[in-house]
């Protein structure tokens, strides 16, 4: 999405326009240009994989770490880049890999733990729209993405094209330590560019769906969004998108860790998310829906409306049409959120990030990008 310091376009078909393009954007192969991209970058193999961002882009780590895990038999770990820089840093092993995301290329702290990294002779790949920005030049090696500019807005199309990229470098590292042959790497790839139609698929379901939702939500009420595995990286992005195009104060939260924190304010008036494709958490997804509505809340489940056992638990399904593997949900799950946000936000008339007022986005940017990194991480 465009930064213009000159004045940003702070409209709402922006958003929409993210959430529309993704099918294309999936279809025309993007996967497979990542993929070829990446070439050179998975060797040498390395020991740990650190996926590293923030926001957004720490999300998506969250969503793909467990990918990475299956396909590489790497350990990995998705870390707020803040939390690698500082800290995890010190005990990296010098044959691990930094993955840092960052669409735009200039978050301090992203680009800080590439540096970071660097001192400690760790290497590390900047992924990013940018290929010349200052996550590019620092880093050892760039995964650089393309697509049509859709304008400033809450993260849609380019939190996509962060998955897209971290699986095609996950397929890339699986086929460069023997874990993923050449049919299974053929198979993969056409199965992220078939989520093309899936996306196609519940955007059209979804769309009137999250009308309905978005209409039901009040100002100030409980809002939270849940999931496990790969899905606890869709219920924080979909908290974001709350945040940032409605400004409503939402949770994203762990799919089990609901049950011990969260469910102490669920009740009437709370809307409850429960991120639950097929897989290897969905009875418990199934359960918390169920407690949801046992203590008066809405729950509303994501999920594929053939699911006919998580379905009969949710007060509201928003359909998805999941791909087969739990592991690549992600592309799909994020969708309703996206669509639901995106309601809310128009209902309320409001303007995203609060960015009409020019002093909150000239402080959100200092503390984003213009943060002062220091030399070397302090000694703890």
């Amino acid at each position: 999405m465009r930064m213009d310091e000159d004045g940003l376009d702070l409209k709402w078909d922006n958003m929409n326009a993210g959430i529309e393009a993704q099918p294309a954007y999936l279809g025309a192969g993007a996967v497979r240009d990542m993929y070829d991209a990446a070439a050179g970058l998975a060797t040498p193999v390395p020991s740990r994989i650190y996926l590293v961002g923030a926001g957004d882009s720490h999300y998506a780590g969250i969503a793909t770490r467990f990918a990475f895990e299956r396909w590489t038999g790497i350990p990995t770990e998705a870390l707020e880049s803040l939390e690698f820089s500082r800290y995890a840093v010190e005990a990296a092993p010098a044959g691990a890999l930094v993955v840092a995301v960052s669409n735009s290329g200039r978050v301090a702290r992203t680009v800080e733990a590439v540096r970071f990294a660097g001192q400690r002779g760790v290497r590390s790949i900047g992924c990013t729209y940018f290929p010349d920005s200052a996550l590019a030049r620092a880093a050892s090696g760039t995964l650089a993405w393309s697509y049509e500019d859709v304008g400033f807005g809450p993260g849609t199309l380019s939190y996509l094209a962060s998955l897209v990229a971290l699986y095609a470098l996950a397929i890339r590292l699986g086929v460069a330590t023997g874990r993923i042959g050449e049919a299974e790497r053929d198979e993969l790839l056409d199965s992220v560019t078939a989520c093309a139609d899936a996306v196609a698929w519940t955007i059209t379901a979804s769309r009137p769906v999250a009308e309905t939702v978005a209409a039901g939500i009040n100002p100030g009420s409980v809002v939270t969004v849940i999931g496990g595995g790969p899905s606890y990286g869709t219920a924080v992005f979909g908290m974001a998108k709350f945040i940032e195009s409605a400004r409503h104060n939402a949770m994203g939260q762990e799919l089990e860790e609901w049950a011990h924190e969260q469910y102490f304010v669920t009740g009437p008036g709370s809307h409850t998310f429960v991120v639950a494709p097929a897989g290897a958490s969905v009875d418990r997804a199934r359960e918390q829906l169920q407690a949801v509505r046992d203590v008066g809340g809405t729950a509303i489940a994501i999920c594929d409306p053939a699911d006919a056992a998580t379905a009969a638990l949710a007060d509201v399904v928003l359909p998805i049409r999941a791909p087969a593997s739990e592991l690549l949900s992600p592309i799909v799950t994020a969708v309703p959120l996206e669509l639901v946000a995106l309601a809310y936000a128009r209902r309320l008339g409001g303007t995203m990030l609060g960015f009409d007022d020019l002093n909150r986005r000239d402080v959100n940017w200092r503390q984003i990008y213009g943060s002062a990194i220091p030399d070397s991480p302090s000694p703890r």
